[in-house]
């Protein structure tokens, strides 16, 4: 067995928050309908791509599934009559390749299932959602303690976390499973990982949420935790139902409700406090966003601890790798309570962007100081969110907050000894896989701009050699204009010799006898010299 479980440690597991680059390479005519070639790269590497061949209609499916994301997408309409003349093909190619490059702008559709599938047919399979079922309802078949109810809907963003109504069989009542399959960053043992399993399932503190039963399987692992009846703090803050699907509820939500100043310093003091607890126990995050955040009771419970050790990738990955300075375990989950301040204080995500420098939008000086020191350029650039937990807890922005001053309650967590020296090899090779990506990214950025700089090269060059043919074909022009111009005034300045008769008895005259044209200038220039205007007759004007 324990071959078996090597084997299946080695086996490469995809990393879901990788960008996919999508490019319509041409289209070919096939059985009387077009088909468009796809070819799709996953993250920087130019080696990891493939080809897939769509129909129009698959463009059409694919939209109808996303318009619940209510995002305005620009798929070019269908077209019944002259659909397969070249020029409208072309034509329809560009649309197309315009509406995937909209679609993938936007994370929330990249990351989603539907897109995954569409551009990554072999490793996003549709009906990944009834493997999960299958899954659960043998594995809770055995175990005994909960009653499989039914799937959720998507209510989450990842593609391979999958969400079930589950019931108490001793309590009768109703709990949240979750199924997570294990990600690229799982690097712990089996027995490594039962042992951590089990201690924080015990955890104790005020402000992280309590796990009723968390159990690994072969590929993966579920996790079983009471309902928050309002949902995650991203749902109280779009106003929705935590069951519907995670597209319409965070796509372009109608109802935006930012917090209060107040409350962001009160529930942000509390999430730094788990934070802290946390890393103080040898166990970071690394997944901070609204929806792993939950509000009972004023009091805000962190939820997903058990993300770092299944290994998942965060949902920031993306923007981490653009951040060479931001590659720390604390680094990260500093940045990421950055980025979940930034949504709570304007009710949007910071998307499409690494880091923020304006805050021109009516927040206070302080908050303002707290997401600089989390966000911004400058923090980034120069790592100085590095170990940054601690001066976060005493700014000024959260200890002047009401009730903030009231002291923690008894908390608890423990790892054996062992055991701790496997959470710290495992957060290492965390961040190695981080700092390595990160310099995947930086490469492929420089071999872009290389490329870029040696196609100017060669523009250059070309119009260069343009320039010198132009120049060398007017030279020539100029230099036969010049010919012609010079030969036509030449001729316009002599005066025509005047015919001298030589009578030679009948043979031609020779051409020594005929005067050159030098003679007759000789003959004009003399006569100008001696020309007299006293011997002029008077004529009258009038």
């Amino acid at each position: 067995m324990a071959i078996f479980e090597k084997e299946s440690h080695s086996k490469v597991i995809l990393d879901d928050t990788e960008k996919l680059i999508c490019i319509i390479e041409n289209a070919q005519n096939i059985n009387k309908h077009t088909e468009y070639r796809l070819q799709v790269q996953r993250g920087p590497s130019k080696e990891i791509k493939w080809t897939v061949s769509r129909r129009y209609r698959d463009f059409a499916a694919l939209h109808s599934v996303l318009q619940q994301a209510n995002i305005d997408l620009p798929l070019p309409p269908k077209k019944l009559i002259g659909n397969m003349q070249p020029s409208f093909i072309a034509e329809r190619q560009v649309a197309l390749q315009e509406y995937i490059n909209q679609v993938l702008k936007h994370p929330i559709l990249a990351l989603s299932l539907p897109v995954r599938s569409f551009l990554d047919p072999n490793n996003y399979l549709l009906n990944i959602a009834e493997q999960a079922l299958q899954t659960m309802s043998i594995a809770l078949r055995g175990d005994g303690q909960f009653e499989l109810k039914g799937p959720l809907a998507a209510i989450g963003w990842r593609v391979r976390k999958h969400y079930f109504l589950v019931t108490d069989s001793e309590t009768r009542t109703n709990c949240l499973l979750s199924w997570q399959n294990y990600g690229p960053d799982r690097y712990l043992s089996d027995k490594d990982l039962q042992a951590a399993f089990k201690s924080i399932k015990g955890v104790d503190h005020p402000h992280i949420d309590k796990i009723l039963a968390i159990h690994s399987l072969e590929s993966g692992a579920y996790v079983v935790r009471r309902i928050h009846e309002t949902g995650s703090l991203r749902d109280i803050l779009y106003g929705t139902e935590y069951t519907r699907n995670h597209l319409a509820k965070y796509g372009n939500p109608k109802v935006r409700k930012p917090l209060t100043e107040g409350q962001i310093a009160h529930y942000g003091y509390q999430v730094l406090q788990a934070l802290k607890f946390l890393h103080d126990k040898g166990l970071p995050h690394g997944h901070l966003h609204p929806g792993n955040i939950a509000i009972e009771n004023q009091k805000a419970l962190l939820m997903d601890i058990e993300n770092s050790i299944l290994g998942v990738a965060s949902l920031h990955r993306p923007y981490l790798l653009e951040l060479k300075r931001v590659s720390s375990a604390e680094a990260v989950d500093v940045y990421c309570f950055g980025r979940t301040l930034y949504e709570l204080a304007f009710a949007e995500p910071l998307d499409n962007s690494y880091y923020c420098d304006d805050y021109s939008h009516g927040i206070s000086a302080e908050l303002e100081s707290v997401l600089q020191l989390c966000i911004s350029s400058v923090a980034c650039k120069n790592a100085r969110v590095s170990g940054a937990l601690e001066p976060l807890l005493q700014h000024p922005f959260f200890t002047r907050a009401t009730l903030n001053g009231a002291r923690l309650e008894a908390h608890h967590l423990k790892f054996p000894l062992p055991l701790k020296e496997e959470l710290r090899r495992a957060a290492d090779a965390v961040e190695a896989r981080l700092k390595a990506d990160q310099k995947l990214v930086r490469s492929a950025k420089r071999e872009v701009r290389i490329q870029e700089i040696l196609n100017s090269e060669t523009e250059l060059k070309k119009q260069k050699k343009r320039a010198r043919k132009r120049d060398s074909m007017w030279k020539s022009t100029s230099s036969l204009a010049e010919t012609v111009r010079s030969q036509s005034a030449s001729t316009a300045s002599s005066p025509t010799p005047p015919h001298i008769s030589v009578e030679t008895n009948g043979a031609d005259a020779s051409p020594r006898a005929a005067r050159s044209p030098s003679d007759g200038r000789g003959a004009l220039l003399s006569a100008i010299c001696g020309f007299d205007r006293t011997r002029l007759a008077r004529v009258n004007s009038r």
